[in-house]
């Protein structure tokens, strides 16, 4: 068995797919593990650390692509990749980045095996498998972060001999992965926080970590905002449009977004935004955080290696909804939700 790691083609793209904690288990486990050459660079991991770790360093991709049983990445092979491909490998990825048919076509038509891992069903026992998850919760942290940084005010509630700062209000809107740990993320900073949601049962999740739910977003609440989160989405659609017009020049020349919808369109209406406001939009902002990002995502990969090979072998259970859930190519045919 040989499973190999790429370095990421895609512009920005910071991550690896594997970090040398995960490749030396599977090395220990009889597992054969092959890098191409600093591909973990930007993640802040060497080419030395994955040698120690038993992997082997390739010059190039195509070194790295060949004689390979199951290939991991973050994303799915772009189009110059997909000439390294052979007859029957097995790709592990996001597919977010596949928005034709066709190219799910392209990679059926190569008798390749392709796992979309952002199609990885919520269950109780498919938590360690969730990319999503993994990844959105860093895009909430990391969110915050940059909101703070491009703020011209301060979070948390300061009394000096000079005078007080009140703590800054912050409204996070689409309560999942990153929304939650966006609002964690506030709190922990000091700011007084504000969770809304279309979804009656994330009333109690928001509270739990110290927001205040609301039901209305008021013009005296959305003046006094200066750092608003939106995270909506809506699978294999157009992210909702969160602020009308009238809502958006009710906010302050202060104010700090962060729209984590972008890839799907946005949250934010960025031509209604009133003179002065900032908006920031990045659907990926664990890859500004790689070190930590890549380790989340390894532990993913990782797993679901555990779940595909056995006995040093691949063997994929079409029994199990996991699998059935996630391959969108097998055996020259292929699906996907949402394409």
């Amino acid at each position: 068995m040989l499973i190999a790691v790429p370095k990421e083609s895609i512009p920005l793209e910071t991550r690896v797919a594997l970090v040398p904690k995960h490749i030396a288990e599977l090395t220990s486990q009889g597992i054969n593990v092959q890098i191409e050459h600093h591909a973990g660079i930007n993640a802040g991991f060497s080419d030395k650390e994955y040698q120690q770790a038993g992997a082997k360093i390739c010059a190039t991709a195509a070194d790295t692509y060949a004689s390979a049983d199951i290939i991991t990445k973050i994303w799915a092979p772009q189009e110059k990749e997909i000439e390294h491909l052979s007859l029957g490998q097995t790709i592990l990825c996001n597919t977010r980045n596949i928005s034709s048919g066709k190219t799910i076509k392209k990679f059926s038509q190569a008798c390749i095996n392709l796992f979309a891992l952002d199609l990885i069903p919520r269950l109780s026992r498919t938590q360690s498998l969730d990319i999503l998850s993994s990844q959105n919760n860093l895009d909430g942290y990391e969110a915050v972060i940059i909101g703070a940084a491009n703020l011209k005010n301060t979070i948390p509630l300061l009394i000096t001999s000079a005078g007080s700062l009140p703590p800054l209000k912050t409204l996070v809107m689409g309560l999942g992965v990153a929304g939650l740990q966006a609002i964690a993320t506030a709190r922990r900073l000091g700011a007084q926080v504000y969770g809304y949601d279309t979804r009656p049962e994330t009333q109690e999740q928001a509270q739990s970590l110290g927001a205040t739910f609301i039901k209305e977003l008021t013009t005296d609440l959305l003046s006094s905002v200066q750092l608003i989160i939106t995270s909506a989405q809506i699978k294999g659609k157009p992210a909702p449009k969160l602020l009308s017009k009238q809502q958006l020049h009710a906010l302050s020349p202060l104010c700090v977004i962060i729209d984590l919808a972008a890839d799907s369109g946005g949250n934010i209406i960025q031509e209604h935004l009133p003179q002065g406001t900032t908006l920031i939009r990045d659907s990926h902002m664990a890859r500004r955080i790689p070190f930590a990002a890549s380790t989340m995502y390894s532990g993913n990969i990782y797993n679901f290696c555990q779940l595909l090979i056995k006995d040093n072998q691949l063997n994929i259970d079409f029994s199990d909804e996991i699998i059935i859930q996630t391959m969108i190519c097998c055996h020259t045919q292929s699906h996907h939700p949402y394409l």
